[in-house]
């Protein structure tokens, strides 16, 4: 399993139970072809992107809340964030948890909460004749939440059983171990134990005040998907966005890369397998030459005919799984190898891995590879535009990116356009066998 950061702060917010589904949740049907409109929509002085289908009986909404994420907690009170996603939807001022399930159920709308470490995210759905009632709900949910000192006390018994449970776990130790060393001092690197520390010091006043600073409509980003009347939704989201307040008053962290010393870093733990993490700097979504080297490493990656599998997992028979990617957060970009080996073969994988990286910065990715690739990663990104909810959060991703309405359509000519020079010249140009920064947890 990747052990990079997004995916651990995802996966602690999973095991703390802190998503939050209101209701059971209801798929549309799948947009077949790709089809897609996205459209510009202009309100309460905000740029919304949505996209109308018609007949497919489903709105799907995503808000985010950019940069209210887990690194805005403040210091001493580092999982505010992750005890406020975990709080929002249990009551309100006027309904108790039961009383919301009950309404959710009857009104046919269904939300979620989420958060990770740049971002707080609320996903609703519901039929095209409740729109007014997602959210009327969105707004009682955010405006009305209710704090009390049991379901704080409750929370927190949570978060301590799901926390102590996951860092029995080689990943959570990996990930633990490249915070330590890549992260330091940055929110990013907050560790499992200051988490757990920063229980007793949360009390149920300091949740109001956090959402009054970082939960506003000038840091609010919305896309919607679905049926639905454009002169309505603008109506209702406007409602909300009034009744947020307006300015964002929180400061977001400096950016950190991945820099050297490159070496190997270690941690003992008492596992049959040892985990590892390969460590590269990378470049950022609007970088000129992320196209590039975003298809360099899918010829990496890819699990059937990528280099990486090829090499080390089919030929060596090092691993059973080995994956690579780029992985971009607000203030950190990096390029990531993970895999697992028997403790024994460790050096050898390492040797491998970096074998791999050596040949294809001496001798390129072949013509054929590059093709087969571009056309499955096109492929692949057309038919993941197959449900309203997919086509929101998608459009929200790329508002979070200062991505243009056509983004969707961008990315098929931006690759369709790469030749095996410009993606071999950005893995050159990116990618140093050398300069990786390498962590083992293990025997």
């Amino acid at each position: 399993m990747p052990t990079n950061l997004i995916m651990i702060l995802g996966q602690k917010w999973k095991l703390l139970g802190i998503l939050l589904l209101i209701t059971n949740v209801f798929a549309s049907p799948a947009l077949e072809g790709f089809n897609v409109i996205v459209k510009d929509l202009t309100v309460a002085g905000k740029n919304v992107q949505i996209s109308p289908f018609a007949g497919i009986g489903v709105v799907s909404i995503s808000l985010c809340f950019k940069n209210a994420g887990e690194k805005l907690s403040p210091k001493h009170k580092e999982a505010l964030v992750s005890l406020l996603t975990r709080f929002l939807g249990e009551a309100t001022a006027t309904k108790t948890h039961e009383q919301l399930q009950d309404y959710s159920r009857k009104q046919n709308i269904h939300v979620s909460f989420a958060s990770d470490g740049d971002h707080f995210m609320i996903n609703g759905r519901c039929t095209p004749n409740k729109l007014a009632e997602l959210i009327n709900f969105i707004k009682e949910l955010l405006l009305q939440a209710r704090f009390n000192d049991a379901d704080l006390n409750r929370f927190k018994k949570e978060m301590v059983a799901g926390l102590s449970q996951a860092m029995q776990s080689p990943d959570m130790q990996l990930s633990e171990l490249v915070k330590e060393v890549i992260c330091g001092h940055h929110a990013y690197g907050t560790s499992s134990q200051t988490y757990l520390a920063s229980l007793k010091n949360i009390t149920t006043a300091d949740f109001k005040p956090y959402m009054q600073d970082c939960f506003t409509g000038e840091n609010l980003i919305i896309s919607a998907c679905g049926e639905f009347d454009e002169a309505e939704l603008q109506q209702q989201l406007e409602l909300l966005i009034v009744a947020l307040p307006k300015n964002f008053k929180a400061t977001p962290p400096t950016n950190i890369e991945v820099v050297g010393p490159y070496k190997t870093h270690s941690r003992t733990f008492p596992v049959p397998q040892t985990v590892l993490s390969f460590w590269h700097k990378g470049i950022g979504l609007h970088h000129p030459d992320f196209f590039a080297l975003h298809m360099a490493v899918r010829c990496l990656a890819d699990p059937s005919v990528g280099f990486l599998s090829k090499k080390v997992r089919d030929e060596k028979g090092l691993t059973y799984h080995i994956s690579a990617g780029l992985e971009i957060q607000e203030h950190l970009n990096r390029f990531v190898v993970s895999a697992s080996t028997q403790t024994a073969n460790v050096g050898t994988l390492m040797d491998a891995v970096h074998e791999v990286f050596a040949d294809v910065y001496k001798n390129g990715l072949s013509p054929e590879l590059v093709k087969n690739i571009k056309q499955s990663f096109i492929g692949n990104y057309k038919r993941s535009f197959n449900s309203s909810s997919h086509i929101s959060t998608r459009l929200m991703h790329h508002q979070l990116a200062d991505r243009p309405v056509d983004y969707h359509k961008i990315v098929v000519e931006k690759i369709e356009a790469l030749t095996p020079e410009q993606i071999n010249e950005a893995f050159k140009k990116f990618l140093n066998p050398e300069q990786f920064v390498i962590f083992t947890v293990g025997q």
